[in-house]
């Protein structure tokens, strides 16, 4: 990566001055990025309750460490903003009773501060045989704004199971962009 940038740096400077470098290196620039999660969630039988609660297990994203973006960061102070575009879901890999229905919510959260998202109420096993793709509904404007501070997000998948004993896998796919300022002297 250093010699990738160094070499950068001296074709840049060969065609222009040092201000005009500086300058062009000091720019803001957008890199989007798209990561995936399996969120796992095992609902045991139990008779006695017709929904059982359930909550997956965390998925975790530290930016800093993207291989698409770490790739352009000197260092991760040059990062300067960080924006979810898009939360998209599926269900797989179910298991269980062919009548189980899910109503949950994805809960977003950064450091000690979190939102929820509603997911649609769905049967899951015709969820998974039709391969449906589900969007994540909301404003990110709060999450984006913590995210920007922190970098790091987590993320799990809560709610209720009807016709239980069912498992099934949660597939979230979540695209961002960032934004990059680079230091001069990171070069």
């Amino acid at each position: 990566m250093f010699k990738f940038r160094f070499i950068l740096l001296l074709t840049v400077l060969f065609y222009l001055n040092c201000d005009e470098a500086e300058e062009l290196f000091e720019e803001e620039f957008d890199v989007e990025t798209t990561f995936i999660t399996e969120l796992e969630v095992n609902v045991p039988n139990d008779a006695s309750q017709d929904a059982v609660d359930f909550q997956s297990n965390t998925g975790l994203w530290d930016f800093r460490e993207d291989p698409n973006v770490e790739e352009y960061l000197g260092s991760p102070d040059e990062i300067t903003k960080i924006e979810i575009t898009s939360v998209r879901y599926f269900y797989k890999d179910v298991v269980g009773n062919d009548e189980a229905h899910v109503a949950g919510e994805i809960v977003i959260s950064i450091g000690q501060g979190g939102e929820s998202f509603d997911t649609v109420q769905t049967n899951l096993r015709q969820a998974d045989d039709n391969n449906t793709l589900f969007t994540l509904d909301g404003d990110f404007t709060n999450v984006n704004a913590a995210l920007t501070q922190l970098n790091v997000l987590g993320f799990y998948y809560a709610g209720s199971v009807s016709d239980n004993p069912v498992s099934f896998i949660t597939d979230v796919s979540i695209t961002a962009k960032v934004t990059i300022k680079p230091d001069i002297d990171n070069l």
